[in-house]
């Protein structure tokens, strides 16, 4: 940890005063800046943490690595040999084929790790400096100094999380007394010892339960249902358009995630509940769905809770990894992109393959070959009403997962001998499957057989957005892709740099 956190780099800088909410969100990080300077206007924490926003949003971050990159290779989501050779595929085949030290990947696995450690610094020395500074310096005053700070502390806890969930075994492997990588809570941090795992999950908890407590207020009178809209924005753009900032729901849909994969069902039904009883983030229903997707809603606006904002990289990304060849329409003999087999796809969807709509719209079947690749990150056409939403934003965290939560940690609780009721668990799953075309009344069943289902559902729901190989590490449930991975520590688990071993 003594390299990556020798200095910091303090991203971003503009004046908010005369600018829309676009060229706020469209600024690019500066590392110009220094940090005696950066922390002496409002300004300077805004830009600060628009830096911390728009570094998360990069390639070897949650625009490509941890989304539909190397974290979906590694979970067997695609058939990595539809994919191209170049331009970014072949570190997703080396890891999707488990070879964690080929000199094809370790490049963009010790960027993705140097990156998200950098991340965490900067929240790390924003929460300290908005912690301690005077409310008058901000637009809003207290509101918005306790917004970029809860803002951090959930941040560095996001992060640190997904680290931990790359780098360390799973609560359910049995990780015990070793330990594997630091939690990091505040700047400097020159040298940080590796802590296990159940101390990086009690930090990560206490972070985002803090900052949980201080977006409360923060939060409580915002119009979810503009949460994505720019035009809903008055002068304080700072405080607006919730649904790109890690907002209050985010917090508690993130606390659920974090306690199911910490086996404690019953905090994260709680939490799953709170988002729940919202009222406000759902998973669209009938006609209203097929509708908006037919719009250009590929995404499912609707149903995401927190998303970064990326304009152009997403469209540009997909463009030269999974569409390159659409220059070239009519020979599809040679095209390459991420997808998968028709085998695959009727392994996957079954009896729905002719009504998911996720199948039907989130895919594209290529004639010639019969297979399937992804269109969730292609750009709509402009004339699409969603077309704006859908090519900039990228999901982080969606109602979906949150009523799979709610309904495996009633499950699990009733598999424990607790309380639970399963009507109230089925009726979350089913609300998900019709939300996306199925209508379905799933029957009682055992624990096994409805889990089963979940995960077959969330496999689907998951595509290219990064979770699914962290749904079967947490469950040790094979991954199953082109070919099935067995659910172990050594298949799990991605070494440390070199640099960090030497060290």
């Amino acid at each position: 940890m003594k390299k990556i956190y020798r200095t910091i780099v303090l991203l971003g800088m503009m004046a908010i005063g005369g600018t829309s909410c676009s060229d706020w969100l469209n600024v690019f990080p500066s590392d110009q800046i220094k940090e005696e300077f950066l922390f002496e206007t409002g300004n300077g924490y805004r830009a600060a943490l628009n830096g911390i926003y728009r570094k998360m949003a990069s390639f070897s971050v949650y625009g490509s690595n941890l989304k539909w990159g190397l974290i979906d290779a590694w979970g067997q989501v695609y058939d990595i040999d539809l994919a191209p050779g170049s331009d970014g595929g072949e570190a997703m085949k080396k890891i999707e084929k488990l070879d964690f030290k080929n000199h094809l990947l370790t490049p963009t696995t010790d960027k993705m790790w140097n990156d998200a450690w950098n991340i965490v610094a900067n929240c790390n020395e924003l929460a300290q400096q908005a912690e301690k500074e005077e409310n008058s310096l901000f637009y809003d005053g207290e509101r918005e100094r306790k917004m970029i700070l809860g803002e951090a502390i959930a941040l560095r806890a996001y992060i640190q999380f997904d680290l931990l969930r790359i780098y360390a075994p799973s609560p359910a492997m049995n990780p015990g007394e070793r330990t594997f990588i630091p939690y990091i809570n505040e700047y400097p941090a020159y040298i940080s010892n590796r802590q296990t795992v159940a101390y990086c999950l009690e930090q990560i908890v206490k972070d985002l339960k803090m900052a949980q407590d201080i977006l409360l207020t923060v939060d409580n009178d915002v119009n979810w249902n503009n949460r994505f809209l720019e035009a809903a924005n008055d002068v304080k753009m700072f405080l607006g358009t919730r649904g790109y900032r890690m907002n209050y729901y985010a917090v508690t849909a993130a606390l659920a995630r974090v306690y199911l994969y910490a086996g404690k069902f019953e905090e994260a039904y709680a939490q799953a509940k709170i988002v729940i009883e919202k009222g406000v983030f759902e998973a669209l229903t009938g006609n209203q769905a097929v509708t908006t997707l037919k719009k250009g809603n590929i995404k499912l606006v609707e149903d995401v809770i927190f998303a970064l904002y990326s304009p152009r990289d997403q469209v540009d990304w997909d463009r030269l990894i999974n569409h390159s060849s659409d220059r070239n329409e009519g020979a599809e003999g040679d095209e390459r992109f991420l997808g998968i087999t028709k085998t695959m796809a009727e392994e996957r969807y079954g009896d729905d393959m002719d009504t998911d709509w996720r199948l039907g719209y989130q895919m594209e079947e290529r004639t010639s070959s019969a297979n399937y690749r992804s269109v969730k990150y292609y750009q709509q056409p402009e004339s699409f009403s969603y077309a704006i939403d859908n090519n900039r934003l990228v999901p982080m965290i969606r109602m979906s997962e949150v009523y799979y939560i709610a309904a495996e940690a009633i499950y699990m609780q009733k598999q424990n001998g607790g309380e639970g009721d399963l009507k109230e668990a089925v009726s979350y799953l089913e609300k998900v499957k019709k939300g996306r075309g199925i209508t379905v009344e799933l029957d009682e069943m055992t624990t096994t057989d409805f889990m089963n289902v979940l995960v077959n559902d969330a496999q689907r729901e998951f595509f290219g957005e990064g979770q699914t190989f962290f749904m079967f590490k947490r469950l040790l449930k094979p991954m199953k892709g082109r070919v099935e991975v067995a659910a172990n520590e050594k298949n799990m688990v991605l070494p440390l740099p070199d640099t960090e071993n030497s060290i």
